[in-house]
């Protein structure tokens, strides 16, 4: 029996996604817990991970092409194996940093090389399709991540790394295996010049779309808010309004559920392909919705607005993914560059909003400065939709 790279990158991701989010959510009890993190030390964890991860997407782009994926993809999951049985040993909050920072560096080695895998040979709805199978995996992951950290974090602040070890080992050993069955012309991924069934879809020529610049910069933007709900506001909601641990992780869990329907709703319609007005009313919506969410303190507000957060998020996502990859040769090279992408913004959003509400113990100025981060994206927006206008009337 044969299995296509789905079979092997759609579970893998999911676990993945579980595992990473489950850490980092976790990471800001943990450290508050074991070693008296406060908010902007707690925010740094999360802020690590994404820039060790920026910086290897950034600079290592030549180095992942030369690994084939199944072998990165499996060196991957090693060392976030081994970084977690060194984070549970860590005697101190600088050590834990460093921990935090190799397991950032293991992971960039997993993401970009999944994604340039899956999308080889693709392109329109097909590429469309593929991108909103994975996005459902990796985003699924992201739902199942904050409600388990949460209610174990309750229990103990130590819990939520021990499944994470266990969903890593689990990983390796199932790709590890399903590798076996790979289909033989899907082990590697396709440079654009192979003679293969598998690339005969793949453009021998670069047509990216312009539009990929102001998605990139939007995802920037859009992941500044993620840096801050997931690193900064748990403990800002402990600290200011007296939810639990547990009631956090659900709320982070409505933000996930609402991102992956919207992710996989994007991948099986084509209106919003190479348009510019939505990607400026989805931006311009967040710049919005992360304005109020700073003043709301009730349940119910928050609720709706951190579920509309993960609608929009995803949008912007979807937008950078999408035409990131749209008519390049180079897949692996633009999923780096996406990831480096959302890896700015949540180093960025998650270090300034916790440094923030340290200064000013308030939640609503935390929302307005993500809020103008954001209008900078529809600002960019504008300009390239003004361009692009310009391009078409010559």
């Amino acid at each position: 029996m044969r299995v296509s790279k789905l079979a092997i990158v759609c579970p893998s991701a999911l676990v993945m996604g579980v595992t990473t989010n489950c850490l980092n959510f976790a990471l800001v009890f943990y450290s508050h817990d074991k070693f008296g993190a406060d908010t902007f030390q707690a925010s740094l964890f999360g802020s690590l991970y994404s820039l060790s991860y920026l910086f290897c997407c950034s600079f290592g782009g030549k180095l992942l092409q030369k690994i084939p994926p199944l072998r990165s993809i499996l060196l991957a999951i090693g060392s976030v194996f081994i970084g977690l049985c060194l984070m549970l040993k860590a005697p101190t909050l600088h050590a834990a940093y460093i921990v935090e920072t190799g397991i950032g560096i293991a992971v960039s080695f997993f993401w970009p090389q999944l994604m340039g895998w899956l999308s080889s040979g693709q392109e329109g709805k097909q590429l469309a399709r593929a991108t909103s199978f994975f996005n459902f995996s990796w985003s699924t992951g992201t739902i199942v991540a904050p409600f388990l950290a949460g209610f174990l974090s309750d229990l103990n602040g130590i819990y939520p790394l021990y499944a994470c070890l266990a969903l890593t080992a689990i990983n390796g050993i199932y790709v590890s295996a399903t590798a076996y069955l790979l289909k033989h012309d899907e082990t590697t991924t396709s440079s654009p010049t192979a003679k293969s069934s598998t690339t005969a879809q793949q453009p021998f020529e670069d047509h990216s779309p312009m539009i990929r610049f102001p998605a990139w910069y939007g995802l920037i933007c859009a992941w500044f808010a993620i840096g801050f709900l997931y690193n900064s506001y748990p403990l800002m909601a402990e600290q200011m309004l007296g939810f639990s641990r547990q009631h956090i992780g659900n709320l982070i869990l409505l933000r996930a559920l609402t991102a992956t329907i919207m992710m996989t709703g994007m991948g099986f319609c084509a209106f919003w392909q190479f348009r510019y007005w939505q990607l400026i009313a989805g931006h311009l919506l967040l710049a919005v919705n992360m304005l109020l969410f700073g003043f709301a303190s009730g349940t119910l507000s928050i609720t709706m607005l951190i579920s509309v957060s993960g609608v929009l998020c995803a949008h912007a996502y979807t937008n950078s993914m999408f035409h990131g990859i749209s008519g390049s040769t180079n897949r692996t090279l633009r999923m780096a560059i996406h990831e480096a992408a959302l890896s700015i913004g949540a180093v960025i959003g998650g270090a300034l909003t916790g440094w923030l509400f340290e200064k000013t113990r308030s939640i609503a100025a935390c929302g307005q400065v993500v809020a103008a981060v954001i209008l900078s994206a529809v600002i960019c927006d504008i300009f390239f939709a003004a361009m692009a206008r310009r391009h078409r009337n010559r």
